[in-house]
């Protein structure tokens, strides 16, 4: 499936795209997906860190693939992505369209999710969503959250630090629900912190 010119444009943020939003909104739904988690599992060579220095940032990893990357934390195929959907400005949707896919240029590739608002309820249908899947040349692959926590407390590129990126995520999802902050998030969250303070 891929989005034609003419049509409305959705895309679903679950990244810096929450807080982030560069482009003209006319609506926008706060909900989830389904069948994948959040995971600071995609280089970042061009935004939140350099090609020598790459820091960490958000794909979403499918639930058949988690178990094998976080073996001491299994998924649980009832757990889900939280996110924010914005329907594009009528008229505009070529040119965000374009620029999306330079912003998200580092690995990411389409693909088209339904967004729900309760068990159910699709709200939006056929939005599309920017992931960098596992055999991207930008995909991290197996990593404990210790390195990650690591990376995203020295990394910056750019866009800013990497921990800014990780802060703001953080405390977009938690100010539209505290259950869109989910345990991975959070854990990474406090780890980084300690991280900082530790390296006063």
């Amino acid at each position: 499936m891929t989005w034609e010119d003419g049509r409305p444009l959705w895309i679903f943020g679950y990244g810096s795209i929450i807080y982030r939003v560069d482009f003209p909104v006319e609506d926008q739904v706060f909900g989830y997906i389904h069948g994948r988690r959040r995971a600071f599992l995609q280089h970042s060579h061009d935004h939140r860190g350099t090609l020598t220095n790459p820091g960490r940032v958000c794909t979403l990893i499918p639930h058949s693939e988690w178990d094998s990357m976080f073996p001491n934390e299994p998924s649980d195929p009832d757990t889900v992505c939280w996110g924010i959907a914005y329907k594009v400005k009528s008229g505009e949707e070529k040119r965000v369209k374009k620029h999306l896919d330079w912003r998200e240029k580092d690995g990411y590739t389409e693909d088209f999710v339904n967004v729900f608002t309760e068990p159910g309820k699709v709200a939006v249908s056929n939005v599309l969503v920017y992931v960098g899947v596992s055999n991207n040349p930008s995909f991290v692959g197996v990593s404990s959250m210790e390195e990650t926590a690591m990376v995203i407390a020295r990394a910056e590129g750019p866009s800013g630090t990497n921990r800014e990126y990780l802060f703001k995520l953080c405390d977009a999802l938690r100010f539209h629900s505290k259950q869109a902050l989910e345990p991975y998030l959070a854990k990474l969250e406090l780890m980084v912190r300690q991280l900082i303070e530790e390296s006063k």
